[in-house]
């Protein structure tokens, strides 16, 4: 058994103990209070205190150490009778990976997801997030198509979201081929894959392009500038910590005229009119005042916006639902409520 694998089957026989249980081992390790999380989504921020962060070592060591830890706890691989590669005219002229995944259950005139991955707009990959893009495939029984947008530092924004418009733009030219109904197309991420989302919904727009009939918006940051409460208030011990935001940011944000840039900043966008409707979901995590804010700007703005919440839950909860019982429900209900949309 190697090294991985081991780990993995540890964590998951701990995390089968009782919730009394690991409540009293976190208490004894942790230096923060956390009892309103979930059990164990407490016992595991109690033990990654005393490992490597992202921020500890260089960007290509952060990438190794995030493929590691969304490994450890992420859904298992599913299965799917396809899921092929396509190599799409990304931005500047740079070609772009999309992975298909289309399950067994999806219809002739299939809806279909964009997926745009999380990570800081540093680290992730399509390869990092293929379990859980599966599950959502054959969960939702649409189409997922997740996109490899160049990562900072050597690609500093708004590069990110200049790559997931131009898939967008591709996704669009070509349903027909891809057995897709246009009318039935979502965008979706997970932090930084959620602020993507939103961009390429605004983007859309501005270049009057069609806009998605949905954008999924997991825990996203829409604001380059880390002002919002939450991040300080929540910005110690809760999954992502405030210097590691701001390692983020000083790759991603090299211009600080971009803060004002909605490609970066799309909570900063005076004009929301039209935006597709939105599924919103927060957790106890520093970008919850973020997100909120851009719901409520949406709603300001007419758009329909569903809201999911998971106090219980923090930030990264979407890739933990291999070892979080809790973690794996949420991720349910967030698919099952995409479905009930498109």
């Amino acid at each position: 058994m190697n090294s991985a694998v081991f780990e993995r089957a540890a964590l998951k026989a701990l995390m089968a103990l009782p919730g009394p249980v690991l409540d009293r081992l976190s208490a004894g390790l942790e230096t923060l209070g956390r009892s309103h999380l979930d059990s164990r989504i407490r016992f595991l921020l109690a033990l990654s205190s005393a490992k490597p962060t992202l921020n500890s070592g260089t960007v290509g060591q952060a990438r190794a150490l995030y493929r590691q830890v969304i490994e450890l706890l992420d859904v298992a691989e599913r299965p799917l009778p396809v899921v092929v590669d396509h190599q799409v005219p990304g931005a500047q002229g740079h070609s772009l990976l999309v992975r298909r995944y289309r399950p067994a259950q999806a219809p002739r005139l299939a809806p279909a997801i964009l997926f745009f991955h999380g990570g800081g707009f540093t680290v992730g990959s399509v390869e990092d997030y293929d379990r859980v893009c599966r599950y959502i495939a054959e969960r939702t029984g649409a189409v997922v198509l997740s996109v490899d947008y160049r990562l900072a530092p050597e690609h500093p924004s708004p590069v990110a979201a200049d790559d997931c418009l131009a898939a967008w733009q591709w996704l669009l030219a070509n349903t027909a081929e891809l057995g897709l109904d246009p009318a039935r197309l979502a965008v979706m991420g997970d932090s930084a894959g959620g602020n993507l989302s939103a961009v390429v919904s605004q983007q859309a727009a501005l270049a009057g392009l069609p806009v998605p009939a949905l954008q999924v918006l997991v825990y996203p940051t829409t604001d380059g500038a880390l002002a919002h409460p939450s991040i300080q208030n929540l910005g110690q011990g809760f999954g992502l910590d405030l210097p590691l935001l701001t390692w983020f940011r000083s790759h991603f944000i090299q211009d600080e005229k971009l803060v004002e840039d909605y490609r970066v900043s799309p909570l900063r966008n005076p004009d929301l009119a039209g935006q597709p409707a939105t599924l919103l979901i927060t957790a106890t995590d520093p970008l919850r005042d973020e997100g909120l804010a851009y719901g409520e700007k949406l709603r300001e703005a007419g758009v329909s916006v569903s809201s999911l919440d998971f106090p219980k839950l923090v930030h990264g909860f979407f890739t933990m639902g291999g070892v979080i019982p809790a973690a794996k429900a949420a991720l349910d209900a967030i698919c099952d409520a995409t479905a009930n949309h498109i």
